[in-house]
């Protein structure tokens, strides 16, 4: 009993983990699957992430800095007097001197002083959060361009592959009608011409589809290089999206708080600046007792800026200029973000319904052809009438693809919003 309950769980692993494998298998193809690939091997996007790092831990060797720091102090010296040339003070302490100390001092700054120095490092971090979100849009919105071309590649080989086969069925009728004098041998041959000029472009497009999946690979570092089916794909359009949800604003945002901040950081800088400190160990001059010069000392410093030429208001002065910068982007970057959606907003209606008016006329042209073929074996259509209407619904379907794929890359901007 033990043992087929033991079967029983392996069974269950081995069909989740085949059903693991299908599911990745299956979504290989999808806009999806390429966008993960592509953040996870970009090397830019890990870059900033290292960077956040780093910055992160310079903000605890800042805390660090103003802990405790305990020093260990060795010095032994000799400056001797020849005839009364050398160091003054050589008759006191007879030109020796040797010290061995442990010293433990404390640089103390106000609890405001300490957290703006604090904040500017988590400022630091969000800074580069924002440009690594920046470059992560940049990125997605590439990446689904490439992919959309290559989507539409391979639709396009897909209406080449119907018209190919139309053209295949009807060779076969057509080449019998012509040997029985249903059609003149010219018009068979305009037939044959028009049939072998799909199967180039069908060539032609088929080097265009493998060449940007190869692409579509290269930009998103995955390693694929057999060509898959790709699905269709889908936007999750962002309507109710606004500008200071998106992240230029908040690119803007946490800029100006870090210049907030660095005027907060040139106050403090002038303010007075308090260290403490003791030490205790041997310092001797091994003149008399040298054995008793074991001893503990303390002390405070004090540093007052009082005067640097008035930097301190050119450079606040700077920082203020530079948010007056920041706040004249933030209006203009809004202005365009609103132009912008509105715009390919109504661009995606132009074609949506220009989609939908290729749709019928398609219908309208593929009953054509359908009453063509019944018509051909009497003769009572010209081929050259049944050419046109086979050249007007390849422009139909390929038009209409067309179409799509504009709306798809225009749902794209939308979702991913570039500025200039």
């Amino acid at each position: 009993m033990t043992d087929l309950n033991h079967f029983k769980k392996l069974l269950i692993l081995l069909i989740v983990l085949v059903s693991i494998g299908f599911y990745h298998a299956q979504n290989t193809g999808t806009l999806a699957y390429y966008l993960q690939v592509s953040q996870q091997n970009n090397p830019n996007l890990k870059d900033f992430s290292n960077q956040m790092k780093i910055t992160a831990l310079d903000s605890i060797k800042m805390r660090r800095d103003f802990g405790f720091k305990v020093n260990g102090i060795a010095d032994a010296s000799y400056s001797p007097q020849v005839q009364d040339w050398g160091y003054n003070g050589n008759s006191t302490i007879n030109g020796k001197n040797l010290a061995l100390l442990g010293r433990v001092s404390r640089d103390i700054i106000s609890k405001k002083n300490y957290e703006s120095k604090l904040n500017s490092f988590s400022l630091g971090i969000q800074q580069l959060l924002n440009q690594k979100n920046l470059s992560a849009l940049n990125l997605k919105k590439a990446i689904t361009e490439q992919y959309l071309l290559t989507y539409e590649n391979q639709e396009q080989k897909k209406i080449d592959a119907e018209i190919i086969y139309i053209f295949e069925q009807e060779d076969l009728i057509l080449k019998k009608l012509t040997q029985n004098s249903v059609f003149r041998q010219t018009d068979y041959l305009s037939f044959k011409v028009n049939s072998q000029q799909i199967v180039l472009t069908q060539k032609q497009h088929l080097a265009d589809w493998q060449h940007n999946f190869a692409l579509l690979q290269y930009l998103s570092g995955n390693d694929e290089t057999k060509p898959s089916n790709l699905e269709s794909p889908t936007f999750g359009l962002q309507d109710t999206q606004d500008f200071q949800q998106s992240v230029y604003a908040q690119t803007l945002r946490t800029d100006s708080l870090k210049l907030n901040n660095d005027i907060q950081l040139i106050n403090y800088s002038y303010q007075p600046k308090i260290a403490i400190f003791a030490d205790g160990g041997y310092s001797s001059a091994l003149l008399q007792s040298p054995y008793k010069n074991f001893g503990i000392s303390a002390g405070l410093s004090l540093n007052i800026p009082i005067y640097d030429g008035h930097q301190k208001e050119l450079l606040i002065s700077q920082k203020k200029i530079e948010l007056d910068t920041k706040k004249n982007y933030a209006a203009f970057y809004e202005k365009q973000y609103q132009q912008q959606k509105a715009q390919i907003k109504q661009q995606i209606l132009q074609y949506r319904e220009m989609v939908n008016l290729a749709t019928t006329q398609m219908k309208f042209s593929k009953t054509l052809i359908e009453a063509n073929l019944k018509q051909l074996p009497t003769g009572d259509v010209k081929m050259v009438d049944f050419i046109l209407a086979i050249t007007n619904y390849t422009s139909l379907k390929s038009g209409l693809l067309q179409y799509k794929m504009q709306v798809l890359r225009l749902e794209n901007q939308l979702d991913n919003m570039i500025l200039p």
